[in-house]
Order: C-alpha cells, then sequence, then structure tokens
C-alpha cells in the first residue's frame, strides 16, 4: 500500500487505533481508504495486480513455544507470535500486526484492515519476551488484539467477492527515526466455517478475476479473413477458450495460451458489410473468472475485378459479336457474385443480361449486330451488397 505516515512516533508504539466503520472496528491508520484508481500501480478492478509495499519475506506464526502453526480455530484466536522470516525494513525494532479482508473486486492496495495487535519492540533494550526460534526476526505478540472471529464478523458486510473467506496478515515493522514501512511481511489465511488454515494466497479463495480485452483491424473487407488478438489478465496458466460473438452468433473460438495472449483467425464471410460490435469472451476456468471484452470493426464490399474476352475481335457485320464476361473477388465464393453485367460501346450501353448465383460469376452475352468500324467493347459489373462494382478493360472489335 502506498500510504502517508504523518502520526508522531508516540502514536505508533501503542494501540493507537482510529474509529473505523468497518463493522464499529478500529482502524489502522496506515490503511489505504482513498480511491485505488489514483495509484500508479493500479489497474482497473484487478485484485491480481500485486500490492508493491508488499515484500517478499514471509510471514509466519508461532505458539508460545516458538512452534509454526499453520491452523487453527477462529474462536480460539490468534497463534502467540506472528514473525518475519527477515528484514522487513533495515533498522527498525518494533513491530504490529494488521489483518486485511481480501477482495476479489479491488486490487490489494485497497483491500480494508485493521490493526490487530499493539506494538512490540523486537529488537534493542526493552524488547519483549519472544521464544528462542524467534531471535533476530522482526515479531510481535498477538494476545490481547483482535481474534479473527471479530474480523470475520467486521468484514463479512463489506464483501470479499469470489476470495470470500480469504484474509491477509500484514506484519508492519517500525522505529522512531522512520515512522511505520510501507513495506510489510505477509501470510493468507483462509476461514471456512470455524476453522482458520495458512494457504498460499487469494487463490485459494475461488477463480481469480480476470479481464479481457482485444485488438482487431478497424476495417476489413468482405472475404477476407481478419485476426483478433485477445488478452486476458489474471491467468496463470493454459485453460479455457476466447470466443469472438456478434450478438449470439459465434463467429471464432480458440483456446487460451498460458501467456493470456492468443490470436484468433475470424472467416472472411463470418461478417457482411456494415459495421459490428464484437464480443470477445473468456470462458474462464476452475482458477480464473469469466471475463469478456468488445470491439468494432468495419466491413466494407469486397473489391472485384470483371474481365470479358471477344469471340472473335474481327467479324463481318451480318453476324452478332459475343463476349464472356466474368468476374471475382478474392475469398468470395462464385455463388455470391450476384448482380448483372452491362455492355457497353463506348459509351452507349447495348446489352445488359443478369448474373445469377448459378452463373458463378461468368457468363456469355450475345450483343446485338454493330455497323462496320471499329468499336470500343467494354463490360460492367453492378456490384450487389456484399461485392463492390467493377469495370473491365476496353476491347477492341473491328465490325467488316
Amino acid at each position: 500500500m502506498k500510504t502517508n505516515h504523518t502520526k508522531r512516533w508516540s502514536a505508533v508504539v501503542a494501540l493507537a487505533l482510529a474509529a473505523s466503520g468497518v463493522g464499529g472496528l478500529a482502524a489502522a491508520a496506515p490503511t489505504f481508504t482513498g480511491d485505488p484508481t489514483t495509484l500508479a500501480w493500479y489497474s482497473a478492478g484487478q485484485a491480481g495486480v500485486d500490492d508493491p509495499a508488499r515484500s517478499d519475506v514471509p510471514l509466519r506464526l508461532y505458539d508460545g513455544a516458538g512452534a509454526p502453526v499453520t491452523s487453527g480455530t477462529v474462536t480460539g484466536g490468534l497463534p502467540a507470535f506472528a514473525a518475519a522470516d527477515g528484514t522487513v525494513r533495515a533498522d527498525d525494532t518494533h513491530a504490529s500486526l494488521f489483518v486485511h479482508a481480501a477482495q476479489s473486486g479491488s486490487a490489494a492496495g485497497a483491500w480494508p484492515g485493521v490493526q490487530a495487535t499493539g506494538t512490540d519492540r523486537y529488537s534493542g533494550a526493552g524488547a519483549v519476551t519472544a521464544p528462542a526460534p524467534l531471535a533476530g526476526r522482526p515479531y510481535v505478540r498477538t494476545a490481547g488484539g483482535y481474534g479473527l472471529a471479530d474480523l470475520t464478523a467486521s468484514f463479512a458486510a463489506a464483501g470479499q467477492g469470489t476470495f470470500g473467506g480469504i484474509y491477509e496478515l500484514r506484519l508492519r515493522t517500525s522505529s522512531a527515526a522512520e515512522g511505520v514501512a510501507d513495506t510489510y511481511a505477509s501470510a493468507f489465511v483462509k476461514v471456512t466455517g470455524n476453522d482458520w488454515t495458512v494457504v498460499a494466497g487469494p487463490e485459494a479463495g475461488g477463480p481469480v478475476a480476470t479481464q479481457t480485452s482485444a485488438t482487431a483491424p478497424a476495417v476489413s473487407s468482405y472475404g477476407k479473413a481478419f485476426t483478433v488478438r485477445a488478452t486476458v489478465t489474471g491467468v496463470t496458466a493454459a485453460g479455457g477458450t476466447v470466443t469472438v460473438k456478434k450478438g449470439a452468433t459465434v463467429l471464432a473460438t480458440k483456446a487460451l495460451d498460458a501467456d493470456g495472449v492468443i490470436d484468433i483467425p475470424v472467416g472472411g464471410l463470418a461478417l457482411v458489410p456494415g459495421t459490428h460490435a464484437l464480443t470477445i469472451a473468456f470462458g474462464g476456468t476452475a482458477a480464473a473468472q469469466p471475463s469478456q471484452g468488445s470491439r468494432s470493426i468495419k466491413v466494407v464490399a469486397a473489391t472485384s475485378r470483371t474481365t470479358g474476352r471477344l469471340a472473335a475481335t474481327k467479324i463481318k457485320k451480318t453476324k452478332a459479336p459475343k463476349i464472356t464476361a466474368q468476374v471475382t473477388a478474392p475469398g468470395v465464393p462464385a455463388a455470391a457474385l450476384t448482380g448483372s453485367f452491362t455492355v457497353y460501346d463506348g459509351s452507349k450501353a447495348i446489352k445488359k443480361v443478369t448474373l445469377s448465383a448459378a452463373n458463378g460469376g461468368k457468363l456469355t452475352i450475345t450483343l446485338p449486330k454493330r455497323k462496320k468500324g471499329t468499336h470500343k467493347i467494354k463490360v460492367v459489373f453492378s456490384g450487389n451488397a456484399k461485392v463492390a462494382a467493377s469495370t473491365s478493360p476496353v476491347y477492341k472489335l473491328v465490325v467488316k
């Protein structure tokens, strides 16, 4: 947590709890209570974003004889001591224990918490007596502070999302010269009924929260496949699938890689021309919650190419000329090339025919007889909702 410590040392070395709105318990002054989105390290809504104040130093619980304790009952309270495995902040002399309720809907730095013990001196003259195994380490006594029964009852109303029953114990150290450290040693416990057990982290409370975002081309052509890149944050292992949908229609699906990034190809015929709102949905796994993002893409009509081939480039005026016209479009099946062909002699339309799906984009057209002379023949494809219009090159026809 990023906090501002302005209170005086005399307030640190005592229990010094301020009034709180959490179930009537006292809230620790170092607890962050502002808007987590103002923190530079916070990413909206992600409980998977770690608190940079959390050190790599583990926190462990011990009984009065110095034996490690990893489970117990809620009503029985915490073990006698909480101790860090190593230095939390150099030159500190005092320690306090805080308990925070893990919440899957917010980042760790914004989890609500209370100071659960007083402040003990663990180093130098006046240090409280502790079992031999804790010598030289930061520690604090838990007797006389809040028990887990008090804490679980108080935090229940705040809600924990999928991290229900998970609490983080944070041991902070302090000194007269430097005040209370931002950095802390950490341990997690899971409360189930009247029992608690030390666990590896908040994921032990259920599937972790995820967020899905996506990128895709802003514009694509009908008939041309495009790729949606999905990024799912919060996942820690491969598994689950990502589905690209328009409304309830599934366009493409692909299994998610362990790095949470996957490229999903979408077929060129999946969307007709127009602007489409896509949903990119991660289906979730036993360890990761489902999530979804959105992306808009504009599909334009396919570019077509029209060609013609005269049956003969030189004919007598007594014969009707013929031209075979054909239209193609990349990625578009021939049956979709419907519309019409209009044949021009110069700037004058001389024949128009309908192009049906059965023609497959190709048609032989008999033209009206032409007068003697040289004629400039071209074919224009009308286009349709999926395929753009196009015009063939000009072909020279000599009529004798």
